[in-house]
């Protein structure tokens, strides 16, 4: 058996229907003694050009290991499917289990988690704000850059405009 990495789009009206579509596309895999080594429901994204007067589709990657006889069943339902707007099929050298690029691009791997009110004022009161860490970490960076201050480099550029005048000066004479 070869493994696969299957890359869908998916019409994003049809996006409600993925689950039983995926299922039966893993439910095909497993009958014939594949694995499914990844599924990745990535999500709807901006279409680099329009497919079929759509901007938008729903993304979904698989990894699977099967025979070349289920490979061309999955291929051929993906044909007739209307809802698939495009696939892609990839032969991989091995089994990709961990999160994709992409998955993770898009910050999929995490899960949304519910905020306590009282919990997030408490962290409020003791941590400091997102605005006075990101003010501290560039005041950092400049120090370590040797970064002048508003201030200062307006002194400084009124001292070198006045030399570069001087020496425009002396050369014209």
């Amino acid at each position: 058996m070869r493994h696969y990495e299957v890359v869908l789009l998916v019409h994003p009206d049809q996006s409600d229907q993925l689950s039983d579509m995926l299922k039966r596309y893993q439910d095909l895999v497993t009958k014939n003694g594949g694995n499914i080594h990844r599924v990745e429901d990535i999500g709807r994204l901006q279409l680099a050009y329009t497919i079929k007067d759509m901007h938008k589709a729903h993304y979904v990657l698989m990894n699977l290991e099967c025979d070349s006889k289920t490979l061309s069943e999955i291929e051929s339902s993906f044909e007739f499917n209307d809802s698939i707007m495009r696939h892609l099929v990839v032969r991989m050298a091995n089994a990709k289990t961990s999160p994709s690029k992409l998955f993770l691009l898009h910050g999929k791997d995490k899960k949304q988690k519910q905020i306590d009110p009282e919990v997030s004022d408490k962290d409020s009161k003791t941590k400091p704000n997102k605005m006075e860490l990101t003010e501290s970490n560039d005041k950092k960076i400049d120090k370590d850059l040797d970064v002048k201050t508003e201030p200062d480099s307006k002194e400084s550029d009124i001292q070198e405009s006045a030399t570069q005048l001087e020496e425009d000066d002396n050369e014209k004479v």
